[in-house]
């Protein structure tokens, strides 16, 4: 009888497989593949393939996980299983009954079976053989989405055996157990839900929105009523254009209209939303009505609402980093994961948000989010009057919100946009280099994202290209394909639902916590990472300054373009405008800072004044910049040409008349570079006091004789100076000049003076 049972079992076992083997792509997975009873699955299953022409499909992807196994050193066990697995594998590849699939830019396995199973399962009946768990529970979970006519998926385990085999938690025993709670869970879910239903209207409420008389519109410290008693306003907590919110005594809180937002359109509005116990954590709508002491309608209650703006909180790079500076790329997943389930709720009871408007979603964690401002949704024939932009789908861009109501198709691209502004940090799916009107990029559905070979070659600098690159395939083929002219879900009908959404962020959250996209590329777990994502074909270096790894053909000398973009600032130092020092200035072309602005070096380096050299007639040119320091200076400017001044400066070293009595050596020198003759009447003054007043008085001749000792040597150093000119014209003005007077004035004594501190100056500087 054990025989005959375990006889039953096994051609059962064969039944299922030829099933399989006849009717569906079989796709399997690498942990399958390194099941110790693959080789009984690999006998049972090939004479089926090859009755039926049939090929177990693997991606490419699993086999570079099983090369990858192969050249792992610290688990030899696992290096021998995945080695004989190649082998078999390049057995049955040429034998063909297995077939490789896929490109080297598949991310990994895993997200390869999401996109494939989604993707095909319109007209193929597919079968994933998996031992994981939460792999096999996605791609079941695809069964789920009503919103697609598909076929079925199946997902099986290889079990001791090589047979396949249901999951622990799908058995059929479990299952009868949990279908009959289930149904009866669904059963109960589903009358409570219709009754949370709102209808689905297609025209605009005729009630007018004129303003509803109100005798006193209450404030702090004053009593309304509500459905359940009296509320006490307290402090006023803020203030919008409809009204006011205030504390109360309750754990809610009251939304006051000002007078001329109180209309009879809101107030019916309001009473239809109270129709239905809608009550969902994290949405602050209305609770109740309030009315003031003449029973007036004045406003609602609302649950608390707490939490920073999607707006300024996540959607600012600077202010993001400050409030969440431990997050990463599993918290924005998390967070779109959080903000989908509310929207799925709302959506499931026939509310529409209409204006999806950052500044109405409140963060306080990936985890806990407030919806405020409820009381703008549609409800049935009332209509969301306000709406932004860059959330408002082509369709309806630039219709007037409060004459129309919005479809489920709107509602999706905008939510859409608010999951793609999450993901890449507040920027528009349509923002591109080249700007242009949000509202007209939107109508024409100018996407500026790649998504393989498709490109219009605008996406916007900066990190967002990084961004992108580094999200899951499955992501980018959902926000392309919906934003993109054409896309597949580009219409409005055909747009993905929450549902699809949040099959894809839940799977991308599930990548994430495996720490499949970390081996890919631990730079994919960054909110902003600083390369694209990493590819097996490109090389990469460490950036010298930032320490960032980048691919080395953006590098220049071992830096980052961005590092080389850097830039300091600093003032020209003659008008004080603004000079940009790069680091590519600094590093690359080795360059000084300049000290002056462009403007000002041209202007510096213009001519100002045209003279002739008096010695040779050669034309000088003075720039602004020398007119500018010798008028500074006090200095007359030159009269020779540079040719001729260092001729006379070498002429001047090469005599040697200090024994004729008739040069005047630092007297000379000055004469000389003004242009004067050797015997000028300065020169012939000064010899004329040298020799009828100096000599003649006590001590004259010994400081005369000490003078040519030490003058010749002197006036070689300041020949060879490279302030030559400068000194030149300083002692003419400052020394030579006023003895010539004081000679004049007959005051020779103080002209002895005057002379040897300018002799003492020029030693000074000198030495």
């Amino acid at each position: 009888m054990e025989g005959d049972s375990k006889h039953k079992k096994d051609e059962y076992a064969r039944n299922v497989l030829e099933n399989y083997a006849k009717n569906y792509k079989i796709f399997l997975d690498t942990c399958s593949i390194l099941e110790p009873a693959i080789d009984k699955f690999w006998m049972d299953i090939i004479p089926f393939l090859h009755r039926y022409q049939n090929k177990i499909i693997i991606p490419l992807r699993t086999i570079e996980e099983l090369q990858k196994h192969e050249r792992n050193i610290e688990n030899i066990n696992l290096a021998n299983k995945a080695k004989n697995s190649l082998k078999v594998l390049q057995q049955l590849l040429t034998a063909g009954y297995v077939e490789i699939r896929g490109e080297k830019s598949d991310n990994f396995a895993d997200n390869v079976f999401q996109v494939v199973f989604t993707k095909f399962r319109m007209t193929n009946r597919l079968l994933l053989i998996t031992q994981d768990n939460n792999l096999a529970k996605d791609i079941l979970a695809l069964n789920n989405n009503r919103s697609v006519k598909a076929k079925q998926v199946r997902a099986k385990r290889i079990d001791r055996y090589g047979y396949l085999s249901d999951y622990a938690w799908n058995s059929s025993s479990i299952k009868q157990k949990n279908s009959r709670q289930d149904d009866t869970r669904d059963t109960e879910n589903k009358i409570v839900l219709e009754k949370q239903m709102f209808r689905v209207c297609n025209k605009v409420t005729d009630i007018v929105d004129s303003e509803l008389p109100v005798s006193h519109i209450p404030d702090e410290g004053e009593m309304v009523y509500a459905s359940n008693g009296m509320v006490k306003l307290g402090s006023k907590v803020a203030e919008g254009g409809e009204g006011k919110i205030y504390t109360t005594n309750t754990p809610y809180v009251a939304k006051i209209y000002k007078r001329k937002n109180n209309t009879k359109r809101k107030y019916a509005k309001i009473k239809l939303m109270l129709s239905k116990k809608i009550q969902c954590e994290g949405i602050c709508y209305p609770v109740s009505e309030l009315y003031n002491v003449n029973k007036e309608f004045i406003g609602y209650l609302m649950p608390k609402a707490k939490g920073k703006e999607l707006q300024k909180s996540i959607f600012i790079k600077q202010l993001f980093l400050s409030n969440f500076p431990n997050w990463k790329k599993r918290d924005t997943v998390e967070l779109c994961i959080t903000i989908l389930e509310k929207i799925k709720y709302l959506h499931d009871r026939n509310i529409i948000m209409g204006d999806i408007n950052p500044a109405n979603i409140l963060v306080v964690s990936q985890k806990e989010v407030y919806f405020v401002d409820t009381d703008s949704y549609q409800i049935e024939d009332f209509p969301c009057p306000v709406g932004m932009t860059n959330y408002t789908a082509p369709e309806i861009q630039g219709n007037n919100f409060s004459k129309f109501l919005r479809t489920k198709g709107n509602e999706n691209f905008a939510v859409a946009t608010l999951l793609f502004m999450i993901m890449l940090p507040g920027k528009p799916p349509y923002s591109q280099q080249g700007g242009g009107y949000p509202g007209d990029n939107i109508k024409n559905m100018d996407f500026s994202y790649p998504f393989g070979e498709n490109s219009n070659k605008k996406t916007p600098d900066g990190p967002w290209r990084y961004i992108w690159s580094h999200l899951i395939y499955d992501l980018k083929k959902k926000f392309y394909n919906t934003f993109r002219q054409d896309g597949e879900n580009s219409k409005e009908n055909d747009r993905f639902e929450v549902d699809e959404w949040l099959s894809c962020f839940r799977n991308y959250l599930r990548l994430l916590d495996d720490g499949i996209l970390r081996q890919q590329d631990p730079m994919s777990e960054e909110l902003f990472p600083t390369r694209h994502k990493r590819s097996s074909k490109i090389e990469y270096v460490r950036c010298r300054l930032c320490g960032q790894e980048k691919p080395e053909d953006v590098c220049v000398d071992g830096i980052c373009r961005e590092c080389l973009n850097k830039e300091e600032i600093y003032r020209c130092k003659k008008c004080g405008k603004k000079i940009i020092y790069t680091n590519y200035q600094k590093y690359i072309k080795n360059v000084k800072p300049y000290e002056f602005c462009p403007e000002c070096y041209n202007y510096g380096n213009q001519v100002k004044v045209k003279r002739y050299c008096i010695d040779c007639g050669k034309l000088i040119e003075i720039t602004n910049n020398e007119y500018d320091f010798y008028k500074r200076k006090g200095f007359d400017l030159p009269k020779r040409c540079p040719s001729c001044r260092e001729n006379k400066k070498n002429n001047y070293n090469n005599r040697d008349n200090r024994n004729n009595g008739t040069f005047c050596f630092i007297s000379t020198v000055l004469c000389e570079y003004f242009g004067k003759s050797d015997d000028c009447i300065e020169l012939n003054i000064l010899r004329e006091y040298r020799d009828e007043w100096l000599r003649k008085q006590s001590g004259g001749v010994e400081l005369i004789t000490k003078y040519y000792n030490t003058a010749p040597l002197m006036v070689s150093k300041l020949k060879a100076s490279d302030r030559y000119e400068e000194h030149c014209q300083y002692m003419w003005q400052n020394y030579l000049q006023p003895c010539l007077k004081f000679i004049e004035q007959k005051r020779f004594e103080t002209c002895k003076d005057k002379y040897i501190e300018m002799y003492e100056y020029l030693e000074s500087i000198l030495s």
